[in-house]
């Protein structure tokens, strides 16, 4: 009796493993359609960066004084925050949220946000132990933060090639300390960051 309990128990488990497997799996590619969407809107907002079009510069800066671009994303909603950069890890412009264009009111897609609400709801309604659910979470959002900062990436890569530009830029999470160099794309730290724009002649 006890084995067949096991059992039943071990198949259900299994069975709740597969089908939030399966769910996930949908869940990222609504993701990855819901993102390709937003692509021409990513990428004409680049452009406008690039050049220096829609850049909200500080009073008394201008497209000479920047050194660098930084975008960082916040991990629950996705919007990503751009600035320019100065001399001496100055911020020389105002925050400027992007897509600065959304057709709905969630990013990408209040659908996705809907169904991924769902999944969690859902993994607790399971027969899985939260340690299990905990793993399964952290799996997904890893995997769907690699998803996001590679659209990303894609999106850079593109609207540099059209326009034959380079400029120093950065890409992470809200405060992280090691950022992705969007032209190398290793990461590098905020102190190494910190030390590239930083001029001797400056310090106190």
């Amino acid at each position: 009796i006890r084995i067949l309990i096991y059992n039943s128990y071990y198949f259900r488990t299994f069975a709740s493993k597969s089908i939030l497997m399966q769910l996930t799996q949908k869940l990222k590619q609504i993701f990855i359609s819901d993102l390709e969407k937003y692509s021409p809107f990513m990428e004409r907002d680049l452009k406008k960066l690039l050049m220096n079009v829609s850049i909200p510069y500080l009073n008394g800066k201008e497209v000479a004084h920047v050194v660098a671009f930084c975008f960082e994303y916040d991990y629950e909603d996705l919007t990503i925050s751009f600035w320019a950069l100065g001399e001496n890890n100055e911020i020389i412009s105002e925050i400027l949220e992007l897509p600065t264009e959304r057709d709905e009111k969630h990013f990408p897609s209040d659908k996705f946000v809907v169904e991924e609400e769902d999944l969690e709801d859902l993994l607790y309604e399971t027969e899985l132990e939260e340690n299990e659910i905990e793993d399964l979470l952290i799996e997904y959002r890893q995997e769907k933060l690699a998803i996001f900062t590679n659209w990303f990436i894609a999106r850079w890569k593109n609207v540099t090639e059209q326009l034959n530009v380079t400029i120093d830029a950065y890409f992470s999470k809200l405060n992280a300390f090691y950022k992705t160099d969007l032209n190398t794309l290793e990461p590098i730290s905020s102190e190494e960051i910190q030390e590239k724009y930083t001029n001797p002649e400056n310090e106190i």
